[in-house]
């Protein structure tokens, strides 16, 4: 399966962290979002693989990088 960047809607992540509970890790990255946006509203959820990231828009090179962190953390998971 290849893993690739993928920017989460708002909507979609605040479905999920209701869903999931105030527990969760959608519910975690939602206020994590919500707190970068207070000082930044250029800022997005992306999933990649099993992880997630809040931060401004990436280019090709940061996707890269998260893409191969999320290749390291998938393949550590399996071993």
């Amino acid at each position: 399966m290849a893993i690739e960047v993928m920017q989460i809607p708002d909507e979609l992540l605040e479905r999920a962290a209701r869903q999931r509970g105030s527990r969760s890790t959608e519910a975690k990255v939602l206020a994590k979002l919500r707190l970068d946006r207070a000082l930044d509203r250029q800022r997005f959820a992306f999933q990649c693989g099993s992880l997630w990231f809040v931060g401004s828009a990436p280019d090709a090179r940061t996707q890269r990088a998260m893409i191969e962190v999320a290749v390291e953390v998938e393949k550590q998971e399996h071993s």
